[in-house]
């Protein structure tokens, strides 16, 4: 018999989660999860594939993206698991997502993919006068791809998501902790699976130093 795996939701953890881990040295990534089982909820899976890479990870490419070696042993159904992985390059951004294997080799589809930008200390202006804002994309409308400047006065958990015009979260372009100064944020104009997205209006909201910030953008074909 062929058993159904479920497929698990991984997670960037930061600063603002409500079980704080001890923070991250330079060049680290934590993400975290909840075990699925290795016959949709029940049971317990034997083995995960966790993957990296710095463009986005899609079905098609997830073979040849980077495994990241190390991680341990699914646990029971349902228990929330972290995995910290380290050797990244300060202020690159790095994607990553995962597939469940059992006993039989079969494997799940693949998880949601996360982005993260690892512990960023590029474009930091040490200005005093520097004021917290999100600017407005450049270019606009855009059909290849948008970047933001994001001016932060001192260091911050910024998060920075797009949605579509109904309300659904289809990107988080950056997340953590970030230096003072100011950071290029870029959209590549593509889902959280690597996906373009199709033309039409997006928001782009930024959360920083407890304001949000909204900028709205049109993509064209």
């Amino acid at each position: 018999m062929v058993l159904v795996l479920s497929i698990v939701c991984i997670r960037a953890v930061h600063a603002n989660d409500a079980t704080p881990l001890t923070a991250n040295a330079a060049g680290q990534v934590t993400i975290s999860w909840t075990a699925s089982g290795d016959d949709g909820s029940a049971g317990r899976a034997t083995r995960y594939d966790l993957r990296r890479s710095s463009s986005p990870i899609t079905s098609s490419n997830f073979a040849s993206a980077t495994a990241v070696t190390g991680v341990p042993a699914p646990q029971p159904a349902g228990t929330r698991e972290t995995f910290t992985v380290s050797g990244l390059t300060v202020g690159n951004t790095y994607y990553f997502a995962m597939k469940v294997g059992d006993e039989a080799n079969n494997w799940s589809t693949m998880s949601n993919v996360i982005q993260k930008v690892v512990n960023t200390t590029v474009g930091v202006n040490n200005d005093p006068a520097l004021q917290l804002s999100f600017s407005r994309p450049m270019p606009n409308p855009a059909a290849g791809s948008s970047r933001f400047t994001l001016s932060l006065p001192s260091a911050l958990d910024v998060r920075v998501e797009v949605f579509d015009v109904t309300g659904r979260r289809i990107r988080t372009l950056a997340e953590g902790n970030f230096s003072p100064g100011r950071h290029d944020v870029a959209w590549d104009l593509r889902d959280d699976r690597g996906n373009r997205v199709d033309a039409g209006m997006f928001m782009v909201r930024a959360l920083a130093g407890g304001q949000t910030f909204h900028q709205r953008l049109v993509v064209m074909r």
